[in-house]
């Protein structure tokens, strides 16, 4: 499991890592130690709850139990689309780069770590101070990027 680290603005106090679904491409206990050793203190998580259900059970059952390794803020995206509620997301967004300015460390994810993940990242890159066309190249960067128009679009609503 490999977290990707993505660049924020200088004087940001916490980390972001961008990656796949826990669980999903590797045993959900090297996800939990992996995420441990990160220091990970928040899992954004992307994905409506259905679609961990299919395609990480682990995760969902320890979204269930409560017993994830930190704590978890659901801001959930249609694959290849976007946040059903603009308000909600944006205060998503917003408790992200709070969250980023008490230190945390956080892990945004979708199902492959690539469209919803990226879109979400330059989203809270522009809350953060960057420009849309910086925002981009740094999530580019980390290997993710908005996968539609629709995605890219999204980006300018923060």
């Amino acid at each position: 499991m490999s977290f990707r680290p993505l660049a924020l603005p200088p004087g940001v106090a916490g980390r972001v890592w961008l990656s796949p679904m826990p669980g999903r491409l590797q045993p959900w206990e090297r996800f939990v130690t992996v995420a441990r050793d990160a220091g990970l203190t928040r899992i954004v998580c992307l994905t409506p709850l259905e679609e961990i259900a299919e395609l990480s059970p682990d995760y969902a059952a320890a979204i269930e139990s409560h017993t994830l390794p930190c704590q978890w803020q659901a801001l959930p995206m249609r694959n290849y689309g976007v946040a059903p509620d603009l308000p909600a997301f944006q205060v998503g967004v917003e408790e992200m780069a709070l969250a980023l300015g008490r230190g945390e460390v956080l892990l945004l994810h979708c199902a492959a770590g690539i469209g919803r993940t990226g879109t979400a990242a330059a989203c809270l890159l522009k809350r953060l101070g960057l420009s849309t066309d910086a925002a981009l190249q740094q999530v580019r960067e980390a290997g993710s990027n908005p996968e539609s128009a629709r995605q890219s679009g999204w980006i300018e609503t923060i």
